[in-house]
């Protein structure tokens, strides 16, 4: 649930320093604890709740494979076309999503969560409370939050960037806002910022994606000055009517090229977004996006959904970096989708190789003794050489020679 016990933060009436935000802010957990917490865990299996403890601190975020989730508070309005989302935050942030693609409008000076035209009854602020909250209790994790304005101000003193700033700025040690790329080290325990909209002096404010292009074609990337780049696949509607089968069909081809070239790609300094989301609707066909990511019937036929190709896509390649792929409905459609794709990051989670010895070993000894309780001897009556059982042997006194033993015949 998310909360909306806390008290809300002043809201600015004034641009902020922004050198103030950002210039290595601590964590609310020590550096210490939290190596301390890693040791202990990376002897637990893989989980969903802490699956980043089990990486290394110098690792590039940009080097990792994320889930996420698109339009990632649009679980409140249940109207076909506007819905993309069942879990709640704390679902997403357990079930392992460590992306979230924020779309805010400002309202009477309150940031609050939309999808298009469509307010969906949840402030930022509250959002983020939930995040801090869980953050506190996952220190070895890290979040990315792209915070977009997706619709004019209304009804407000303050502009929209003087609203993020003022939230963030309430809580600073929950926030990496810096524009380069972090390591999960520089990275644990805070939320490192996306900035999908612009301002005056916030050139150094997050990581910049404001020029973010709307529905293309193809993937497009980002260069920006500091030299962080990013390729993002965000193509959720097509020119011409298709048909479920054809609208899958084609965004799946979409995705799975982004992929490809985000695992062939060896500069870990690169990012790779990948939006697995789409809709149709037109005169012809009326595809909500939660038809495409969990399929549906199209004639006398079922079509499997985004969510179950993906998933089984994945589950035939090895470790490999994929970037964020940011999912409608993730838990549906497939078994456990976010597992698998965070799973990435490990490969498959193979017994270790002393292990496999140590069985390897057990089993040629348990062969042995079996082989042990047999004879190969010549059997006269037949003049062949047959098998015989060993039922009972008489052994000398110093144990090592049988005298006499009672042999069965195979």
């Amino acid at each position: 649930m998310v909360a909306t016990w806390l008290t809300k933060p002043p809201l600015l009436n004034r641009s902020l320093e922004l050198p103030e935000l950002e210039k290595g802010c601590a964590t609310s957990v020590s550096l210490n604890e939290t190596q301390t917490f890693r040791r202990q865990d990376r002897k637990a299996p893989l989980t969903s709740t802490a699956w980043m403890a089990l990486l290394k601190d110098d690792t590039p975020l940009s080097a990792l494979t994320i889930p996420g989730t698109h339009d990632s508070a649009a679980y409140t309005y249940k109207v076909p076309f506007v819905t993309t989302q069942t879990m709640d935050f704390k679902g997403q942030l357990d079930a392992g999503i460590r992306y979230f693609d924020l779309r805010c409008g400002l309202r009477n000076d309150i940031v609050e969560m939309v999808h298009g035209t469509a307010f969906l009854g949840l402030r930022l602020e509250d959002v983020l409370m939930t995040m801090y909250l869980w953050l506190l209790s996952h220190p070895t994790e890290a979040l990315i939050a792209q915070i977009k304005r997706d619709r004019q101000e209304e009804n407000s003193i303050i502009s929209f960037p003087q609203a993020i700033i003022s939230l963030i700025s309430s809580k600073p040690e929950h926030w990496r806002t810096a524009n380069n790329t972090p390591t999960l080290g520089e990275a644990r325990g805070r939320i490192q910022l996306f900035r999908r909209f612009t301002g005056p002096s916030l050139w150094a404010f997050g990581i910049d994606v404001s020029r973010w292009q709307d529905n293309p074609e193809t993937p497009f990337t980002i260069h920006n000055w500091n030299g962080v780049q990013l390729t993002i696949q965000d193509h959720y509607a097509f020119p011409d009517p298709e048909s479920l089968p054809s609208l899958i069909t084609k965004k799946g081809g979409d995705i799975s090229n982004l992929l490809e070239k985000a695992a062939s790609d060896t500069n870990p300094q690169h990012w790779y977004i990948n939006f697995t989301s789409g809709f149709e609707f037109n005169l012809y066909y009326q595809i909500p996006p939660k038809k495409l990511a969990l399929g549906g019937w199209w004639v006398f036929r079922w079509e499997d959904g985004i969510n179950k190709r993906l998933g089984g896509y994945l589950s035939t390649r090895g470790r490999r970096r994929l970037g964020i792929v940011a999912m409608d409905f993730p838990e549906a459609g497939a078994e456990d989708l976010p597992l698998t794709v965070l799973k990435m990051n490990f490969g498959s989670q193979s017994v270790p190789a002393w292990r496999s010895w140590a069985l390897a070993l057990c089993a040629m000894m348990l062969m042995l003794m079996s082989l042990a309780m047999y004879s190969l001897a010549w059997d006269w009556p037949t003049g062949y050489w047959r098998l015989f059982r060993v039922d009972l042997c008489a052994w000398s006194p110093n144990g090592l020679e049988p005298l006499a033993c009672k042999m069965s015949l195979l």
